[in-house]
């Protein structure tokens, strides 16, 4: 079980190394309300609040929050913390001005994101950001599930019964049209080397960051 996995690792994903490209695109973010969805141990929670966001920090297992609430006190950070499913946050709208989703909203089905992707819109202020990073249908995890036969229960969505829970893969087309309305600044697939977890191994993933223009709803 995943839960299980993040109970027996301090940091599931490896340290408090903050993600790449919000490190790169600090400077252009407005400093505001900052909700990091699926946040984990905090590493982007962390970097945020340290810059001077004000974080919140969403995650469905509470022994993550734990994690980041030691982390804040050590470094007397101010980062809110919930401990929900996505689907159940209550989202605000025109609140925040950068939400980051890093691998978490994977575990929606198809559908599902859909509907999360349309209240994180309405919640981004005029100018604010959005940064995704998703695996995409060339993962290997996509292949291995197909070959075992697991069927989709909706467009490139399927469950797993071992872990208990939904995996949506992802195409770039299906994030452009997602956010034809914003600006977006990086669409791009790429692989990346996992260490965080297990024998290292290859993931392949969709990153996009997104600016919402004035115009947008």
């Amino acid at each position: 079980m995943r839960k299980e996995a993040y109970k027996q690792k301090q940091c599931y994903w490896g340290g408090l190394k903050p993600n790449s490209t919000l490190k790169k695109y600090l400077v252009k973010f407005p400093k505001g309300k900052t909700l990091d969805i699926g946040a984990g141990s905090g590493r982007n929670s962390v970097f945020l609040a340290k810059n001077g966001f004000e974080v919140e920090a969403v995650d469905k297992i509470e022994e993550e929050l734990e994690k980041i609430k030691i982390t804040a006190k050590k470094y007397q950070l101010k980062i809110k913390t919930k401990a929900c499913n996505v689907n159940d946050f209550k989202f605000g709208k025109n609140k925040h001005s950068l939400i980051v989703a890093i691998h978490s909203l994977d575990f929606l089905k198809k559908s599902e994101f859909g509907l999360i992707i349309n209240k994180i819109k309405k919640s981004i202020i005029a100018n604010g950001f959005i940064y995704l990073s998703v695996f995409s249908t060339k993962d290997p995890m996509y292949k291995l599930i197909t070959e075992k036969g697991i069927g989709q229960i909706e467009e490139n969505t399927f469950y797993l019964p071992k872990s208990q829970t939904y995996r949506h893969f992802f195409t770039k087309k299906e994030l452009r049209e997602k956010f034809e309305n914003f600006k977006i600044i990086i669409l791009k697939q790429k692989q990346i080397l996992d260490k965080g977890h297990g024998e290292p191994h290859h993931h392949d993933i969709i990153e996009l960051l997104a600016q919402k223009e004035k115009t947008a709803k």
